[in-house]
């Protein structure tokens, strides 16, 4: 059984100090602090959410839906956390508002390693990295190559918040111990036969020691799932399962039948409270209502399923909106977006598009790369690209683990449309 002392524990990655409980900003308040102002999560405002490259301001952003994620995760820690007090469950100092604050900040950093391009970007990265880009991995480990050919942003998170941020290679952010493991959905290395992972592996350490400060059972880089993690997961999964439709009204690919149908089947709003309302902004508004009983619907198969998942016997496949009172709404609602909103032409010819940009970038990059950490050919070329990469270059005497890493850190950190406008200037097109 995991203990809410340790699930719950303020203390830092990497030695930082522990704070005292400072009631006007907590520990959790500081951390959400330290990503709303660092340069990675600024640039997710022009990173993929659903539609790249949108050229519709009302239409999501990377950086929107992660605002509005920390904001449904915030209702659903609090909610959480008032259910915990009831049954005196809180360690001592904490409230219901400090709970929303940890998923709250979780989930405002879900999305922070997601390259250019979003889920496709990721699926480029490894296509290209088993295609094209193996002769640049044959010194590595087995354990090391997969870092590449099974990129997983969910592990470029954790390595920007617990190693590229403020404190560079020395914690990242150093961020409290329960904001880190409520973000994690996939407390694992890469293992085979599961796509998705949140760690690559010279991050282990850290893992390990975020599992052993926090009470999660497992061992070896094979944990389970933080309670608060269910609900990170969660929140993700109520936005863009609902705003994606709202999303696709204001683009014109779905009809206002099919946005108002899809809605209102998850919240039942009755046509007279519509009445005096436009259709967008009846959309909004059913938008609000539905994110509401999302929120209600999690909360409460999050409290019928609580022995199960402090006991660490909930498979982490079960989403908690999925096997809710509101999942047959929430499948239409999937479903409407698989079949229309997710195969707009523009997007797949954008999305088509964006394997040529990262293969320009990666050859370059990586090759350069490659031959600064193997001292082979380091001529203009390499020196001209190291240059480009700024701070993040490859240093004398790093490996090409370290190296290949660094290239990754670099290309993954671009907005899509300063990918579009390198790729294009290493063509030589001005």
């Amino acid at each position: 059984m995991m203990d809410w002392e340790r699930l719950l524990s303020y203390q830092r990655v990497k030695g930082g100090h522990t704070e005292q409980f400072d009631y006007a900003r907590s520990p959790f308040n500081v951390d959400f602090d330290r990503i709303i102002f660092s340069d990675a999560f600024r640039r997710l405002d022009e990173k993929t959410q659903v539609h790249p490259l949108r050229n519709n301001d009302n239409v999501h952003s990377r950086l929107s839906h992660s605002l509005e994620v920390a904001s449904v995760g915030r209702s659903l820690g609090t909610l959480a956390g008032g259910f915990l007090k009831e049954r005196s469950l809180l360690p001592r100092d904490f409230t219901p508002d400090h709970t929303g604050q940890i998923v709250q900040t979780a989930c405002l950093a879900h999305d922070i390693g997601n390259p250019p391009f979003g889920h496709t970007g990721e699926e480029i990265i490894q296509n290209w990295f088993k295609e094209k880009g193996m002769s640049y991995l044959e010194s590595l480990k087995s354990s090391e190559i997969t870092d590449f050919t099974a990129f997983e942003g969910n592990a470029q998170a954790f390595r920007i918040i617990t190693r590229l941020g403020m404190y560079k290679n020395d914690g990242g952010i150093r961020p409290t111990y329960a904001v880190i493991a409520s973000m994690m959905k996939y407390p694992w290395i890469h293992r085979d036969g599961i796509k998705k992972f949140c760690c690559f592996s010279d991050d282990l350490p850290t893992l390990d020691g975020i599992a052993q400060k926090t009470g999660l059972i497992g061992k070896d880089g094979i944990y389970q799932r933080h309670p608060l993690a269910y609900l990170s997961e969660a929140a993700d999964d109520i936005c863009y399962s609902i705003i994606d439709i709202e999303d696709a009204y204001e683009l014109n690919l779905i009809s206002y039948d099919e946005a108002y149908e899809t809605l209102n089947g998850i919240c039942g709003v009755k046509a007279e409270k519509l009445a005096s309302k436009t259709r967008k902004e009846s959309i909004a508004y059913l938008r609000a209502i539905a994110i509401g009983k999302c929120v209600e619907a999690v909360i409460a198969e999050f409290k019928d399923r609580y022995d199960e998942i402090m006991e660490a016997r909930l498979h982490y496949k079960h989403n908690l909106l999925e096997n809710s009172a509101v999942k047959d709404s929430i499948a239409e609602a999937k479903k409407l977006g698989s079949g229309k909103i997710y195969i707009n032409p523009r997007k797949i010819m954008l999305e088509v598009g964006a394997e040529n940009i990262y293969d320009i970038l990666l050859t370059n990059f990586c090759k350069a790369a490659h031959d600064k950490a193997t001292k082979n050919g380091q001529g203009y070329r390499t020196r001209g690209v190291m240059n480009i990469m700024g701070d993040g270059a490859v240093q004398e005497g790093e490996n090409v683990f370290s190296a290949m890493h660094k290239v990754l850190d670099y290309v993954t950190g671009m907005t899509d449309s300063y990918a579009c406008e390198t790729a294009k200037l290493m063509q030589g097109i001005a």
